[in-house]
């Protein structure tokens, strides 16, 4: 049978999604921005589609192929992919699934800046001292170029993809100021590179269970280091991971046990 499913899949939770779905001889497409994407989703039951694809795209992808429904299992920051997803969905008449990301629990903010862009978290750090690690990913880099000194004080972890290297090179960071590592990290590890680079800022994306967000907390927390935190864009209404998968299963008949 031909894939009913496109799958937008830029997440810890959307590779579990299609883990899930292959494991259930379930066919489907999954759609990644990058060849170091493809490489994480290699699965017996998946068609990969790998390239960034804009609403006019998605909208001539959906009107080719036989799809039924189209799940987003992108970031919480993507916040022009889900608008690109959404109105291909709405222009096809495709039903359209958001998978959310889990929000950390409550009682964290006090031990946090929290501020609403990266470009927000720039202006903060002009008047905060020491190194600073930025774990914000390759997207919003521009922002920090701001930061007087940036390219001596501030250290850059991200995805060890040539597109965010050349990038982050090309804004004046070098070699051994880039952590090119496939996250999420433990607690340990954390705390090891807030030491092993004397960071005394460390500056995240409110990023959930699934992105490592509370081991880069306490890692601050024990390391001593002030903690900015860029807080998630406003998010479309969507369902949790087994509640999303529930309504496949019925949606496809799939066998959930």
């Amino acid at each position: 049978m031909a894939p009913q499913i496109l799958l937008f899949a830029g997440t810890s939770e959307g590779r579990r999604l299609a883990e899930r779905l292959s494991a259930h001889g379930i066919s489907f497409y999954v759609s990644v921005a990058t060849a170091y994407g493809e490489t994480l989703l290699e699965h017996a039951h998946a068609s990969i589609l790998q390239g960034r694809m804009d609403r006019e795209e998605i909208i001539a992808f959906l009107r080719a192929h036989p799809v039924e429904c189209v799940v987003d299992a992108t970031h919480p920051y993507a916040a022009l992919a889900t608008e690109h997803i959404r109105g291909a969905c709405r222009e096809t008449g495709t039903e359209y699934l958001r998978l959310l990301r889990e929000a950390p629990e409550d009682g964290w903010r006090e031990d946090c800046l929290y501020v609403s862009t990266a470009q927000e978290a720039a202006q903060s750090l002009k008047n905060l001292p020491g190194n600073i690690l930025l774990t914000t990913g390759s997207k919003e880099l521009s922002a920090f170029t701001e930061v007087p000194d940036y390219a001596e004080r501030s250290f850059v972890r991200m995805l060890p993809t040539e597109e965010a290297v050349r990038k982050a090179l090309s804004f004046g960071w070098t070699p051994g100021h880039l952590i090119c590592m496939q996250g999420p990290f433990s607690e340990e590890l954390n705390l090891a590179l807030l030491h092993q680079f004397h960071i005394q800022v460390l500056v995240t994306k409110e990023s959930g269970k699934a992105g490592g967000f509370w081991e880069k907390l306490r890692a601050a927390q024990k390391a001593g280091a002030r903690t900015i935190v860029i807080g998630r864009p406003p998010q479309v209404p969507g369902d949790s991971f087994e509640v999303l998968w529930q309504k496949l299963c019925k949606r496809f008949m799939i066998n959930s046990r």
